[in-house]
């Protein structure tokens, strides 16, 4: 597994990877190779927006969210295709809360009064995956010329 190591600033190659917290599993195929078996395992919303905006090389066929029992209130982790992320901040107060809806349920983190005022802003909607033009990567190639040297008459 690939991990990015933020101390270090650079990618790590471990044999797994704790999670404990709502996490994304984006699935792809590279543009390159044709391969379908791989996936990006991104840790917040942040991430995940940011990934879509950056990524070249893969074409993204879906993406999920692996959610804990402490969010999710079920007895294990649940996986389900995510359909849209939300940040609602108060616009008198500094309460705000994300809302992750999928396909089977909505989730809620963080505190909100819906009575007050307050300021929304959708992070994702699967409307931003059908909208995604994937890029081919390109590996920057140096170029090397080939001279021939030799005795002229």
């Amino acid at each position: 597994m690939l991990v990015y190591d933020p101390i270090e600033k650079k990618v790590r190659t471990w044999s797994h990877a704790e999670i404990d917290g709502p996490c994304f599993v984006v699935t792809i195929t590279s543009l390159q190779t044709g391969e379908t078996n791989r996936a990006a395992l991104l840790r917040c919303i942040y991430t995940l927006n940011h990934y879509l905006l950056t990524v070249k090389g893969v074409e993204i066929e879906n993406i999920h969210m692996m959610c804990p029992p402490s969010i999710s209130g079920k007895s294990h982790w649940i996986m389900e295709e995510l359909l849209s992320v939300t940040s609602y901040n108060g616009l008198e107060t500094p309460e705000s809360t994300i809302v992750y809806r999928t396909k089977g349920s909505v989730y809620k983190i963080g505190e909100f009064d819906r009575r007050k005022k307050k300021k929304s802003r959708v992070i994702y909607s699967s409307h931003h995956l059908q909208e995604h033009k994937s890029e081919p990567f390109s590996h920057p190639t140096d170029q090397v010329t080939t001279e021939l040297f030799g005795q002229t008459g």
